[in-house]
């Protein structure tokens, strides 16, 4: 077993059939907590509704030859692309102390097996107590630091190639199923997430297999600027195949000074690759020998400016290294994003984001992978 398998298992997936049978404790656990909660905390209807809304424009620009906006080789490229990345509107449902609830509505197409205007959280929720919650309709799976990092207040202007395959593997992203969590102590947190899901393609509605993804992931706040988590997941491929994945990742928010406030953050990731192993027309093959390892690390810097034109100055980076087939030769690459931003107004309800992004491969391909150089640059407005 090579070295990244050997931490994925080991911190938190041993086998799928242990993870399946705790689930289905959580649940008699859960069972019994609400009735419980119906009987002994009754709560008044208090109906309150929040509407939000947000748009992200952004402007790309290939800077290489023979490479278009969105990376691939072309004859003839498109350079240069305005659009839409986002228009979302969303409603915050609250019924009372322990009953509330979120839909979230993505309007730009998808491109999903159901193309279209995508329904991305519709979920109810239930708060026991800060221990224990329960979660069930359409939610984001608890996995992936950079899959958990809100669109809103993305570091980089886009999440990066990790999480793009992971999402393609339906490891992570927005999927109905039913999830509980809570946070134990109080001087140095602990927070718990456990989940089933449909392990279907990102806002797809129903399952489009047999089988369910279960999820778990823990963190650890050692000190209250500090954040350790591990999470693993598990996820039927065919009636007698299971995949796995699990990783580690840390986030340090630290200030400085009153104008200075840091942002480290860094992921390590392995698991099954199940595209790879799907797409193999071996007669016999194995789900372990078709891995994904990857990591990444980035930083920004925010810089309280407080001028009336801009409050807050962003500067940082990140290096991503993605090897989507562990057991071939070649396939890894590279990504390093340097970023610039500008904050307008509170909670990034007005953010200016400037990216250079290059690209290496540690293996060129004629007309299937090249070096290139991207620029985007991304407006965004929250109401």
């Amino acid at each position: 077993m090579d070295n990244y398998s050997a931490i994925y298992l080991y911190f938190f997936i041993l086998n799928a059939s242990y993870m399946k049978k705790s689930f289905f404790f959580v649940i008699l656990f859960l069972a019994s907590c609400l009735v419980h909660a119906q009987e002994s905390t009754p709560s008044l209807f208090n109906p309150v509704i929040k509407f939000k809304g947000l748009v992200q424009a952004r402007y790309e620009q290939s800077l290489s030859d023979s490479i278009d906006v969105n990376g691939k080789i072309a004859s003839a490229p498109l350079k240069s692309n305005f659009r839409l990345r986002r228009i979302e509107l969303r409603a915050d449902i609250t019924l009372n102390n322990h009953w509330s609830g979120v839909i979230r509505v993505q309007l730009p197409e998808l491109k999903t097996p159901t193309p279209g205007r995508a329904i991305e959280l519709a979920y109810f929720e239930y708060k026991y107590n800060s221990h224990f919650s329960i979660r069930g309709g359409q939610f984001k799976v608890p996995y992936e630091l950079d899959e958990l990092t809100s669109h809103e207040d993305l570091r980089m202007i886009d999440r990066g190639t990790t999480d793009r395959i992971i999402v393609s593997n339906n490891y992570a992203s927005y999927q109905p199923g039913l999830m509980v969590f809570g946070t134990f102590l109080t001087n140095t947190p602990v927070n718990y997430y456990a989940s089933i899901t449909n392990g279907s393609d990102r806002s797809l509605p129903f399952d489009n297999n047999s089988q369910k993804n279960f999820t778990g992931r823990l963190e650890f706040y050692p000190i209250k600027s500090l954040r350790l988590a591990v999470n693993g997941q598990t996820a039927g491929i065919t009636k007698n195949v299971t995949g796995s994945t699990g990783g580690v990742d840390f986030s340090l928010q630290q200030k400085l000074s009153d104008k200075l406030n840091l942002i480290v953050e860094g992921e390590y990731m392995g698991g099954t690759n199940i595209l790879a192993y799907t797409a193999s027309s071996d007669s016999v093959k194995k789900a372990k020998d078709f891995n994904i390892n990857s990591y990444f690390g980035q930083a920004l810097l925010r810089i309280n400016i407080a001028q009336p034109w801009c409050r807050t100055f962003e500067i940082g980076g990140k290096y991503e290294n993605t090897n989507p087939l562990h057991s071939a030769d070649n396939d890894a690459f590279s990504t390093i994003t340097a970023g610039i931003g500008f904050i307008f107004l509170p909670d990034n309800d007005a953010r200016l984001q400037i990216n250079f992004i290059h690209t290496d491969y540690q293996l060129e391909i004629q007309g299937a992978q090249k070096n290139n150089n991207m620029l985007v640059a991304q407006l965004q407005l929250k109401i």
